[in-house]
């Protein structure tokens, strides 16, 4: 499914995961570095408080949908996983539904972050795995100093015409792979 790749401040919203084993894990450690107030909902489940989530050792209920901003359904139960996607649509709440592209109204995109950038990698959910070795891939591409070239370019945003500043901007980034001895 081809999905266009919105980038959207999620600091400060709330997220209930509904699952508690590796895959709602993953999901919370994706969301943490942005601001993201995690809620997990499993009977059982691992342990999220690197994450910050409160957690709440009960099945699933739609009433836990209050208040939230956005959900995701990570359980092993295809169709608890229906469930709450169904729930959350009849709420207007957007969903990622693990493994059911067709119950997703977002994706998890595989992501590189470096300060102020991230490059999310999509597959519109045909192929995970995919997007993990592009990142792999990219990841070794990109300077490591990524963040300091951005912070460089925010500095120099509107004090020099259009053009100028992207010669500039491109100017920095050419230099970043240089040092690394990477190239353009």
């Amino acid at each position: 499914m081809k999905a266009f790749p919105f980038m959207r401040p999620v600091a400060g919203k709330t997220c209930l995961i509904v699952g508690g084993g590796e895959v709602a894990l993953r999901k919370a450690e994706k969301l943490y570095p942005f601001g993201v107030r995690l809620f997990v909902c499993a009977p059982e489940c691992a342990d999220f408080s690197a994450f910050g989530a409160k957690v709440l050792r009960e099945k699933y209920r739609p009433q836990l949908l209050e208040g939230i901003d956005f959900a995701v359904a990570a359980t092993d139960d295809k169709a608890l996983n229906a469930r709450v996607a169904e729930d959350c649509r009849a709420r207007g709440i957007p969903v990622n539904s693990v493994d059911d592209v067709e119950n997703c109204d977002f994706f998890f995109p595989a992501l590189i972050s470096r300060g102020e950038v991230t490059i999310g990698i999509s597959t519109g959910g045909a192929s995970p795995a995919l997007a993990a070795v592009l990142r792999e891939y990219l990841e070794k591409c990109l300077p490591e100093d990524l963040a300091e070239v951005a912070q460089q370019a925010e500095k120099l945003r509107g004090t020099i015409p259009s053009q100028e500043y992207k010669e500039r901007v491109r100017r920095l980034f050419a230099a970043a792979l240089q040092r690394e001895g990477k190239h353009e």
